[in-house]
C-alpha cells in the first residue's frame, strides 16, 4: 500500500488542531481540500481514523495507533531532509520563525539577511507574537523556532541562550538625570515615567526592578511601541526604558542619554526556543548558528560561541538558561 505524503501531513494536522479549519488554515488549503485527503487516506487504508461531529473531531482507537505512525514517518523524512539541507547551500525548504514585533523591527533584519545569503533557497516566514503565544505555537508544531527574551520552563521545548541586553532607562540630554551612569529604583518614584503596558512579558525584568524595590512609580503615558516612548522622552514628558541597543544611534547624535538601573544593571537573557520532537538539524540547526555569529554583537552583550555549539552537538537545551529563570 502506497501512501502518499501529503495525506499524512493533512491528517497529523487535522489530529493536532482538532478541526478541518485549524488544519487548513495551517497547510494554507482549503477545508474542502484538507478534508477531501483526509477522506482519500481512510479509504485507502479501509478504516475510520477520525470522528466527525459539527463542533468535535476527534481521533477513532485506529486514528491514534494511525497517527504515531504518521507521525515518525513524516519526523524522519524532515530529518533526512534537514540533514541534506545542512550541507547544501542549495537545498530547498521552509522555516517558520518567531519573535517579538520589536526585536523584528530593529535587529532580525541583520540575522534574516545574513541568513538568506548563506542559504537563499530556503524561504522564511517571520510571525510577529509575544512570548507565551509563541511559546504555546511551538508546542504545537505551528513554529520551527522562536526567539525568546527569557527562558521558558517547558517540558516540549528546547532553550538556547544567544545573548543577553541590557535594560536602561532613557532620558533627554537636560534632564537631572543626564550625567548619570546608574540610578537605583528607588530615585525614580517620584518622576513622570512612560512605561510598556501592564502584562508585557517583554519587559519582565523592569517589572522585577521596580516591584523588587517596592516602587510605584507616576506613570505618565503607557506604551508597547518604543519609537513613540522614545520621542515622548525627547520632548520632556518623562523618563522612559528601552534596551541599550534601541538607542544606539539617538546616544551617538547626543539626542538621548542611557542610564544603567540598579547596582549591576538590568539584563533579559535571549534564547531560541524549539520542539524537542523535532530534531535541532538541517535549516533550524543553520539558522541557530546565524544566530550565534550575529545576536551577541546586536545585543550589545552575549554567550560565548562554544557554549552553543557544545549545545548543538549534544541537541540538548541550555540547561543553565532554563535555571536562571
Amino acid at each position: 500500500m502506497d501512501l502518499d505524503i501529503r495525506l499524512l501531513r493533512a491528517f497529523r494536522a487535522v489530529a493536532d488542531a482538532r478541526s478541518f479549519t485549524g488544519a487548513a488554515k495551517k497547510l494554507k488549503l482549503t477545508q474542502s481540500s484538507v478534508s477531501q485527503q483526509v477522506a482519500a487516506l481512510e479509504q485507502s487504508l479501509g478504516t475510520q481514523l477520525l470522528k466527525r461531529s459539527n463542533k468535535f473531531v476527534g481521533l477513532t482507537t485506529a486514528g491514534e495507533i494511525f497517527l504515531q505512525c504518521a507521525r515518525q514517518v513524516l519526523d524522519n523524512l524532515d530529518r533526512v531532509r534537514g540533514m541534506l539541507a545542512e550541507h547544501s547551500k542549495t537545498a530547498g525548504g521552509h522555516l517558520s520563525i518567531g519573535a517579538p514585533a520589536l526585536f523584528c523591527h530593529s535587529l532580525f533584519p541583520r540575522v534574516l539577511a545574513t541568513f538568506h545569503a548563506r542559504y537563499p533557497a530556503i524561504a522564511l516566514s517571520v510571525i510577529t507574537a509575544d512570548p507565551d503565544s509563541m511559546a504555546a505555537r511551538l508546542a504545537h508544531r505551528e513554529l520551527d523556532l522562536a526567539l525568546l527574551p527569557f527562558p521558558m520552563r517547558q517540558q516540549s521545548l528546547g532553550m538556547i541562550r544567544l545573548g543577553r541586553d541590557e535594560l536602561v532607562a532613557i532620558v533627554r540630554p537636560g534632564d537631572e538625570l543626564a550625567g548619570r551612569a546608574r540610578i537605583e529604583a528607588q530615585e525614580l518614584k517620584r518622576r513622570d515615567l512612560i512605561v510598556p503596558n501592564p502584562g508585557n512579558r517583554l519587559w519582565a525584568a523592569w517589572d522585577s526592578f521596580l516591584v523588587e524595590a517596592g516602587v510605584f512609580p507616576n506613570i505618565q503615558i503607557e506604551t508597547d511601541d518604543l519609537d513613540l516612548a522614545k520621542q515622548l522622552a525627547l520632548e520632556g514628558h518623562g523618563v522612559t526604558v528601552g534596551p541599550r541597543w534601541s538607542v544606539r544611534a539617538e546616544l551617538e547624535q547626543g539626542r538621548l542619554c542611557a542610564i544603567s538601573l540598579g547596582r549591576s544593571g538590568v539584563f533579559r537573557e535571549w534564547c531560541l526556543a524549539y520542539h524537542h520532537g523535532v530534531e535541532l538539524a538541517g535549516a533550524r540547526r543553520n539558522f541557530l548558528r546565524i544566530c550565534n555569529e550575529e545576536m551577541p554583537r546586536l545585543l550589545g552583550a552575549g554567550v560565548r560561541a562554544e557554549r552553543i555549539e557544545a549545545a548543538l552537538e549534544r541537541d540538548e537545551p541550555d540547561e543553565s538558561a532554563a535555571a536562571a529563570e
